[in-house]
């Protein structure tokens, strides 16, 4: 798949992400429902996760020694930028009380130690306390497992039957998961059990390992810009649809239906790129996607949203979407690819010092 369309859709992704956290002050009207459910690019961003995992799990040797070179090559590459800003969200945001530490009074050395080992998923009020990290608490768990995912899961029909048997179930589970008494601030359990936990990504995550198979076996599809504009339209329909408050295309929750139409549009867009989906522009920002999650809630805690007419409430959004595309660039420069680049080479000499991992 051609990565200037895979960096497009993470574009769109990371930018529906700045929306809801943008849009947040906004409490009525479409363009709430438009603010709120740019939340489900982080679903977007789930499915081209999998999908570029087990990509490059096709690539790699099941010996020791290369699924340890392949660990190693995915956390290299996270560790950097995400330990950077989860230091200065500390370092400007403090200690203090805030919503998801619950009933905590502050961050505790326990959370911060866990956010930086990535273990905060596994408990609800260290998840998402610093600087929106859940995401990458549930990105490492599937980094984790995907040598086993991908060695269990190896062909389009298995991928199928994981998805259908995996989904309703996960599903049941998390409704008798919220009927139980767990947390002093049942909201926060709400949403660790429905959004923020890797369980409940999961069936996602799934979605992207079938887009995979089906996008590695579609070289025979015929009519592929028929495809692709065919799944670009019915997705978007659906969207709107699901946006205005409309449940015909509802599957189990909001989350997984956005997932299933996403993947939907991802397969389509691999057989042919859209203009509309794939320019320049959704290109840039996907490609500096990770950084620009890292950082944007940065700008959007320092320019205030009280009491903005919609119109300066575009200005904002451009403005903190502006802000952390640059922020993200000079990061990647300055310290993401200096630091990369230092550890491979010191990998790379102590493995040759010792003749390579056993």
């Amino acid at each position: 798949m051609d990565s200037k369309c895979i960096n497009s859709l993470k574009g769109i992704g990371i930018l529906g992400v700045v929306l809801v956290h943008c849009g947040l002050g906004v409490h009525e009207g479409m363009v709430a429902s438009v603010a709120a459910s740019g939340a489900r690019g982080v679903q977007l961003l789930f499915v081209i996760n999998a999908f570029l995992i087990f990509h490059s799990l096709e690539k790699t040797e099941f010996s020791r020694r290369q699924l340890i070179k392949w660990y190693i090559r995915r956390f290299v590459r996270i560790i950097p930028l995400y330990w950077f800003f989860t230091i200065l969200h500390l370092l400007v945001f403090g200690l203090g009380e805030r919503y998801y530490l619950g009933t905590l009074s502050n961050v505790s050395l326990l959370n911060i130690l866990c956010n930086m080992l990535f273990l905060h998923g596994f408990h609800p009020y260290y998840i998402n306390s610093i600087n929106a990290n859940w995401f990458m608490a549930d990105l490492a768990v599937f980094y984790l497992l995907a040598p086993l995912l991908y060695k269990l899961i190896d062909s389009l029909e298995k991928a199928v039957i994981a998805l259908l048997v995996t989904t309703p179930m996960g599903y049941l589970l998390y409704h008798f998961a919220l009927g139980q008494d767990v947390l002093g601030v049942k909201a926060i359990w709400t949403d660790y059990v429905t959004i923020l936990s890797f369980p409940a990504e999961f069936p996602v995550i799934l979605l992207g390992i079938f887009a995979y198979f089906v996008i590695k076996e579609s070289h025979k599809w015929r009519n592929k810009g028929i495809i692709s504009a065919v799944t670009l339209f019915f997705s978007l329909f659906c969207m709107v649809s699901l946006i205005m408050g409309k449940r015909y295309f509802m599957i189990f929750n909001y989350i997984f239906s956005f997932g299933v139409l996403f993947t939907v549009i991802f397969i389509g867009q691999a057989q042919s790129p859209s203009r509309l989906v794939n320019n320049r522009f959704f290109a840039l920002f996907g490609k500096h996607s990770y950084g620009i999650y890292l950082s944007h809630l940065f700008f959007v805690s320092a320019i205030p949203d009280n009491g903005l007419k919609p119109g300066a409430c575009v200005i904002r959004y451009c403005a903190v979407a502006a802000g952390a595309l640059l922020t993200a660039v000079v990061s990647e420069k300055v310290i993401e690819q200096p630091l990369v680049g230092l550890i491979n080479n010191k990998i790379q000499d102590r493995e040759k010092k010792r003749g390579g991992y056993e």
